[in-house]
């Protein structure tokens, strides 16, 4: 606790002068006896004797620089941005004639934060019902079967380019003269590689990468060269030898090769019967809802964080970072991820089939 102008100047009074001075010691012990509950030390009555030497004062000198900031001063900031919440710190610390820190201190006293635009997926008119008639029944799918979000194999693919956003921030070349560093950053044909990834019961099937364009053969070639055998090398069937878990079902979106070659319906339908989640399928996926979709909420954007911090070296290289970064993801992490689309199932409901991910 500071001490008073008041009892500053019964220190003064207590040193006295000439003959009739106290020790420092003394004066703590005059001072401790009448004040108990704010003692003194030797260096106190040191400072202050010093203090009053040199400026003729007792009180506290206030420091250069802008004045502090008073109730007036913090009304008028929070007016500023009640006035035009998109106003800056910068701006409202000019015309106001404080500074930054003042105004960041003052925000944050009051407990405002900054917020970021958050982008969603464009809707339709007729978007929002599918989406409200999709969440209603995979929310009662859910209620009867509580390990079905498990059970489900959600997937999408992706598409990484070499010339990605790379983060500036993680590259610095130290040296005591500018060596106008550069990197060619875009290109007439840029290189790409297409991946399809999925997760089912804690876990990533995948990565899979695909040459070129996909298109409805490729696809119906993935189906049956890649994903069949993965499900049956990692969930075998225990009533059918050389087949896969009878509880999996599949996921997948309305991207045209899911559905615009008839083979694949009727494939993923004979692997899946009445198990499979897509355009035209026996659970219609909604249109325009990568918020409903893990990979897309989740590991597409977590991947571009990572591969892109710094500029990948080629194209295999973004493989390698692809699969590297796929395999450090923890399994707790998979499961919040899987049980967050029950979640989002709730939000989308309580909006109506609208977008919802600005209000989580």
């Amino acid at each position: 606790m500071e001490l008073s102008v008041k009892q500053r100047i019964e220190i003064l009074m207590m040193i006295g002068y000439g003959d009739r001075s106290r020790t420092q010691m003394e004066v703590c012990n005059l001072f401790n006896d009448k004040y108990p509950e704010r003692p003194i030390t030797r260096s106190t009555v040191s400072k202050l004797e010093t203090k009053f030497r040199e400026t003729g004062t007792v009180a506290n000198v206030r420091k250069s620089g802008r004045p502090p900031a008073n109730a007036d001063t913090a009304l008028d900031v929070l007016l500023s941005f009640e006035e035009d919440s998109h106003t800056s710190v910068r701006k409202v610390s000019r015309e106001i004639g404080v500074g930054k820190t003042t105004v960041h201190k003052l925000l944050k006293l009051e407990k405002w934060h900054p917020y970021k635009i958050k982008f969603v997926q464009e809707l339709n008119e007729d978007d929002p019902e599918r989406r409200l008639q999709f969440c209603e029944e995979m929310m009662d799918k859910c209620h009867r079967d509580p390990l079905l979000i498990q059970n489900i194999i959600f997937s999408d693919e992706s598409t990484f380019t070499l010339n990605g956003e790379v983060n500036r921030q993680n590259c610095r070349y130290w040296a005591k003269e500018n060596p106008h560093w550069m990197r060619e950053h875009h290109t007439q044909y840029p290189q790409k590689v297409n991946v399809w990834a999925g997760i089912v019961r804690n876990r990533f099937i995948g990565p899979y990468f695909i040459e070129g364009s996909l298109n409805g053969t490729k696809y119906l070639e993935f189906l049956r060269g890649y994903l069949v055998p993965t499900l049956r090398n990692l969930f075998p069937s225990r009533r059918n030898p050389g087949g896969f878990d009878e509880s999996l079902w599949f996921q997948q979106d309305g991207a045209p090769p899911h559905y615009a070659v008839i083979d694949v319906r009727r494939y993923v339908d004979e692997i899946f019967p009445n198990r499979w989640i897509g355009r035209r399928g026996p659970t219609e996926w909604p249109a325009k809802s990568p918020d409903l979709n893990p990979l897309d909420y989740f590991l597409w954007g977590h991947l571009n964080n990572v591969i892109y911090k710094t500029k990948p070296a080629n194209i295999e290289d973004v493989q390698v970072k692809i699969r590297t970064e796929i395999n450090n993801i923890t399994q707790e992490t998979i499961h919040k991820v899987q049980q967050e689309f029950v979640h989002r199932l709730g939000y989308c409901q309580i909006q109506q089939g609208l977008q919802f991910e600005h209000l989580i």
